[in-house]
């Protein structure tokens, strides 16, 4: 199969579309599941609005952080499989373990670039921020032991001791202290509902892609899981703007004080004066 036929085969329609519809379905009831949670915990409609979109935010980020991971990922195992000869070919083969590194760095940016750019994040602060990403790598993670026992791959070997000392350098520092490194594992432990949510979303995308053939197991599991996150992303962009516009209308009007008149303030002095 060459590159061309490759790419075309995940863009055929009506498949492409039925996937993104289900993304779609799939994450309409993420927000349904973080509606109902916010709606029971807090009373007070600003409250639950704020608590809605801290979740929905945290939600994005883990598939952001994962899929920018899962994507410079796939661009490396396409690389290696369809650039064969040529001079790009002697370049990669001498210098891939190092341009590896700089794949990585653009993951990084390609992650910011979603969640300050593509979907701003507004309502998580750096702790929330920081607890999330770990969460991500978590996710990741678990991930990976899909691939390496469950789907039994070690092509991918490599790629997980590059993302382990990722992982041990992002939160290993010479200024970092035992204690802030427990709390933010400890905030890190919260989004498990979050992460075992979005691992699901992923599962049931890849069990309808495998089962209706739109992903292909020869096609590489990592390229598979890359699509399935792209497809979350862009129905993250869609319905995010749908929910914003849905609150926005929604946002709970101020009470307006009545004037006092005149006359009003007249009769009270009058009462003043003959109870004196």
């Amino acid at each position: 199969m060459s590159y061309a036929e490759y790419v075309k085969h995940y863009f055929t329609l009506p498949d492409c579309i039925i996937f993104l519809v289900l993304a779609l379905v799939l994450l309409a009831v993420v927000y349904a599941v973080f509606y109902i949670y916010s709606k029971g915990r807090f009373k007070n409609p600003r409250k639950m609005q704020h608590e809605f979109f801290s979740l929905t935010e945290r939600f994005y980020e883990l598939i952001f952080s994962g899929g920018s991971i899962i994507g410079f990922m796939a661009a490396y195992y396409l690389i290696n499989r369809f650039v064969t000869a040529g001079p790009f070919f002697v370049f990669w083969s001498s210098y891939k373990d190092y341009l590896l590194l700089v794949f990585m760095i653009i993951s990084i940016l390609l992650n910011t670039f979603c969640d300050h750019v593509l979907v701003k994040l507004k309502r998580l602060n750096k702790s929330e921020m920081a607890s999330i990403r770990l969460t991500g790598m978590l996710y990741m993670i678990i991930i990976f032991c899909y691939i390496k026992f469950i789907y039994e791959d070690n092509n991918y070997d490599m790629f997980i001791t590059y993302f382990l000392t990722l992982m041990i350098g992002r939160f290993v520092y010479f200024d970092a202290s035992f204690k802030d490194f427990l709390n933010c594992i400890k905030d890190a432990a919260k989004n498990i509902p979050i992460m075992i949510m979005g691992l699901t979303f992923l599962g049931l995308l890849c069990l309808r892609g495998y089962s209706s053939a739109y992903l292909l197991k020869h096609n590489g599991v990592i390229t598979n899981i890359f699509f399935c996150h792209l497809y979350i992303i862009v129905a993250i962009f869609i319905l995010h703007f749908v929910v914003e516009a849905y609150f926005s209308k929604r946002k709970p009007k101020k009470t307006k004080k009545k004037p006092i008149e005149n006359n009003e303030i007249f009769i009270d002095e009058v009462t003043n004066l003959e109870d004196f």
